[in-house]
């Protein structure tokens, strides 16, 4: 009976100090089945995890400070960002050293006809930039499918690599056949007589230069001239390029500068 007596008494006190939270014997996984567990604190919050209690606990201060609910509301609120108006942006706060880049960007050398012409050209490109420069009349001769169609003349205002030209006061003159001379050697009749649209060019705000017709040499080619204020020559076009008749011939820079020794041995 003793014995007994002695065994239950143990028994009892193992199983109290195995279900006492405080005690260092505490064995959870029993409490965790046992019925006669008593909660140390019966109004103590409820939470899901370890780490919902420890993140609050630390919001406070750690597991020092008292748990104190409105609290950690209150510290939440001060936490939390100012709502921003209805079309206000959000705006980001950035370090010195986190600030946009200024970027520079560099001026790549472009080419164009204006730096090229700085340089100088040789050969016949050169002569035409003397022309250019002398503002001299110069006389373009233009090719058509067969042969030469005629020539256009003006001040040579602008030029490039391929012949292209740009003139201004220009005088344009070629030659073409009579209506009742054809090339295809139609039948008169089957031509259509031409029609004057000046008047409805004119409505439609199109002024067209006024052309003048002489005779040429035969019977069969009369010869047109007209006058335009400026004209842009396409390069695969121009036969030759020669100064107008009558025009004096420009003077290069170098030899300018050799006329004043010139005339110092005539004299």
């Amino acid at each position: 009976m003793g014995n007994s007596d002695t065994d239950s008494t143990t028994s009892e006190s193992d199983s109290s100090g195995e279900l006492d939270v405080g005690s260092k014997r505490f064995n959870p996984l029993k409490a965790l089945y046992s019925v006669k567990l008593k909660v140390p604190v019966p109004k103590a919050r409820l939470h899901d995890n370890i780490s919902s209690l420890e993140g609050k606990q630390l919001t406070l201060g750690g597991f020092t400070e008292k748990f104190d609910e409105a609290r950690i509301r209150q510290i939440r609120a001060a936490q939390n960002k100012p709502k921003l108006a209805e079309n206000e942006m959000p705006q980001r706060r950035f370090l010195p050293e986190q600030g946009p880049v200024t970027r520079v960007r560099s001026i790549r050398h472009t080419k164009n006809i204006f730096i090229r012409l700085e340089k100088g050209f040789e050969g016949p490109l050169g002569q035409l930039q003397r022309w250019m420069e002398g503002r001299n009349r110069v006389r373009v001769s233009i090719r058509k499918q067969k042969g030469v169609r005629g020539h256009v003349s003006g001040v040579l205002e602008l030029f490039d690599k391929h012949w292209n030209l740009a003139l201004s006061d220009v005088c344009e003159t070629w030659t073409r056949r009579k209506y009742r001379y054809s090339e295809n050697r139609q039948h008169p009749d089957s031509m259509e007589a031409p029609r004057d649209c000046s008047e409805r060019l004119r409505r439609l705000g199109i002024v067209l230069p006024e052309l003048k017709v002489r005779p040429a040499d035969g019977k069969k080619n009369v010869i047109i001239t007209r006058k335009v204020p400026q004209l842009l020559v396409k390069g695969e076009m121009v036969v030759l390029v020669t100064l107008e008749p009558g025009e004096p011939q420009a003077i290069p820079s170098s030899a300018l500068q050799t006329l004043p020794e010139l005339d110092a041995q005539k004299h």
